[in-house]
């Protein structure tokens, strides 16, 4: 078991909550799925409905389409989180968090009135992680931290107008002993939070693509967060009884 270790920076990011209708604040951090789903842009794994994809089951994404799920994952990515038991820490590293005003989220249609609101995005300015992943194969954490180094897309801090840098990829046996890795809580509490959502690895059973449990507490120099002897979460749910 390996442990892939990396810095994650950029001049601002915008991790939208994906069930918050206007979408115009940014969390400080990704979630799990943010992550997963940079992860898959390194690796090449595309969404069924990008450019990219190579031959998409446009029965399966109409099926699915019409059951609520509009906007699919890579199935290839779903498989690498469940095969490899992909496991997640991160923790923010960038001082005290700033927001700032980003551009005119285009409009808005108000229900009900038929009237237009425009919507000014707050995004975070300087952003910076360290981010730590856990998989089981030893061969793909080589691949994955080939892939971090030299990706397959573009990638993203949560929206296409945040570029991501990646730094200092390095693979350990184990993470760097810190006290300030994000940790979960099932309540708001205090702090800066990002809502826990996890790609789902079977939505064709569920129709979900996301699910959120809790929060992802930040550890911030405004906000102390909680010491824990493993840092990790699980990266992705198998939602059973649908």
């Amino acid at each position: 078991m390996k442990h892939i270790v990396f810095e994650l920076t950029g001049e601002m990011a915008m991790w939208r909550n994906p069930y918050e209708s206007m979408g115009a604040f940014s969390s400080i951090g990704p979630a799990p799925s943010n992550i997963a789903g940079l992860i898959g842009a390194a690796l090449g794994l595309a969404s069924p409905r990008s450019h990219a994809s190579s031959g998409p089951d446009m029965e399966k994404l109409e099926k699915m389409e019409r059951n609520g799920l509009p906007w699919p994952v890579s199935e290839e990515l779903l498989r690498w989180e469940e095969e490899n038991d992909f496991h997640v820490a991160c923790r923010w590293t960038g001082g005290f968090p700033k927001r700032m005003p980003w551009n005119v989220n285009g409009h808005k249609e108000v229900r009900f009135t038929g009237d237009t609101l425009r919507i000014q995005q707050q995004v975070i300015q300087n952003p910076s992680y360290e981010v730590a992943v856990r998989i089981t194969n030893d061969k793909t954490a080589d691949e994955l931290a080939h892939s971090l180094k030299n990706p397959a897309f573009r990638l993203y801090l949560g929206a296409s107008f945040c570029p991501a840098i990646i730094r200092t990829v390095s693979l350990q046996k184990e993470i760097p002993p810190r006290n300030n890795w994000a940790c979960v809580r099932e309540d708001l509490g205090f702090g800066e939070v990002t809502p826990f959502f996890r790609h789902i690895v079977n939505p064709d059973k569920t129709f979900e693509r996301l699910r959120a449990d809790g929060y992802w507490l930040y550890s911030t120099p405004e906000q102390g967060g909680e010491s824990r002897n493993d840092p990790f979460v699980k990266g992705y749910i198998r939602q059973e009884g649908s």
